[in-house]
């Protein structure tokens, strides 16, 4: 058991042949592990990074980035969305559920997003 992801990716470095799970964005990056690639069918792994893999020795004056395509065109097997959820009627929560998720949808609202580390949806 761990408490989060960062106790998580410690232990893993730490220990051989550990293995964790974690949202990609938090992990491509790291210098201390090695994301997996992983594939629906055995001969078609996808890596969560951009190639060319970037190894330890290299980081953290290179680190390796985020592979936004793979998870864009749903070829990386691993997925979520992020849903916005807003009331159905007219009170003023509403309104503002729906200005948010309008505001998400926008070129300012998508930079937001990948700025934060999340796959843009357009």
């Amino acid at each position: 058991m761990v408490r989060d992801t960062t106790d998580g990716l410690r232990r893993v470095a730490a220990t051989q042949g550990g293995i964790y799970y974690a949202s990609a964005p938090e992990v491509v990056g790291q210098c201390s592990i090695h994301p997996l690639p992983l594939g629906r069918q055995p001969s078609q792994y996808v890596p969560p990074y951009q190639e060319p893999y970037i190894p330890p020795q290299r980081c953290p004056q290179e680190r390796n980035q985020l592979n936004h395509r793979a998870f864009q065109e749903g070829t990386y097997p691993i997925t979520r969305c992020l849903f916005v959820i807003t009331k159905e009627d007219n009170s003023l929560d509403a309104k503002a559920g729906r200005a948010y998720a309008e505001l998400l949808l926008t070129d300012q609202g998508q930079a937001a997003i990948e700025k934060a580390g999340f796959v843009r949806l357009r």
